[in-house]
């Protein structure tokens, strides 16, 4: 092999090596929350009493109205879309430095560690939290 194909495969291999860096900081969760998308799963936390299971789902800046809920087999699915927060009035933006508060189309799927009793099934929204009570079933 030559000097000149030499200092080509490992030219070649440093850029592979320097691209697969690339791609991979770029596809890691602290690069993509930067970037808008077509989905995004808010964060939830789930929760049993002894006589039910309570989801709280973080949906700030909602209208419940742009909120669904239901359980589907042994899930509880919350469905929605939030629009993108922006100022309004006199002060519109005129550029955009930074985005991290996700917004569009979201969706979960929790699964439901037990039978619960569809008929009670209950959600309220407060202060941008979404609680579902799952009552079990007796």
């Amino acid at each position: 092999m030559s000097d000149i194909e030499l200092a080509n495969s490992e030219e070649s291999a440093m850029m592979n090596r320097m691209a697969k860096a690339l791609a991979d900081t770029v596809l890691s969760r602290g690069m993509i929350q930067f970037w808008a998308t077509d989905s995004w799963r808010p964060d939830v936390n789930l929760y049993e009493t002894h006589s039910a299971f309570m989801v709280c789902a973080d949906l700030a800046g909602m209208d419940e109205r742009d909120i669904q809920v239901s359980v589907v087999g042994s899930q509880l699915v919350i469905r929605g879309r939030r629009v993108c927060p922006m100022p309004n009035g006199k002060d519109k933006a005129v550029a955009v430095h930074l985005m991290e508060i996700d917004h569009g189309v979201f969706g979960r799927n929790i699964d439901i560690p037990a039978n619960v009793d569809e008929s009670r099934i209950s959600a309220q929204y407060d202060a941008g939290m979404l609680w579902v009570k799952l009552p079990k079933a007796r």
